[in-house]
């Protein structure tokens, strides 16, 4: 199963207190997608060479995502988003 939503940072400094949160939870592999390349959400500066000025695709291919990572990434989470579970395709 893989969790998919859409993600904005309003800025750099929202793109650091991201990976920040993200890297929480180090043993979960998180990855940002845009366009073709797909980065791992744990890298600052993978995340910073992709196009922030737009939404991007977060995607958590596992069956077992915290309820608290849900919480924690709740900020960044594109308004008006729809959250997807791969059994919901």
């Amino acid at each position: 199963m893989m969790y998919s939503t859409d993600v904005f940072f309003k800025n750099l400094n929202s793109v650091k207190e991201f990976v920040d949160t993200v890297s929480k939870y180090s043993k979960l592999e998180v990855n940002l997608v845009s366009d073709i390349y797909t980065m791992d959400a744990h890298s600052l500066i993978g995340i910073l060479s992709l196009d922030i000025s737009s939404p991007i695709r977060l995607e958590v291919p596992s069956d077992e995502i915290p309820e608290t990572f849900l919480e924690d990434i709740g900020p960044y989470i594109y308004e008006g988003s729809k959250e997807k579970t791969a059994s919901e395709e």
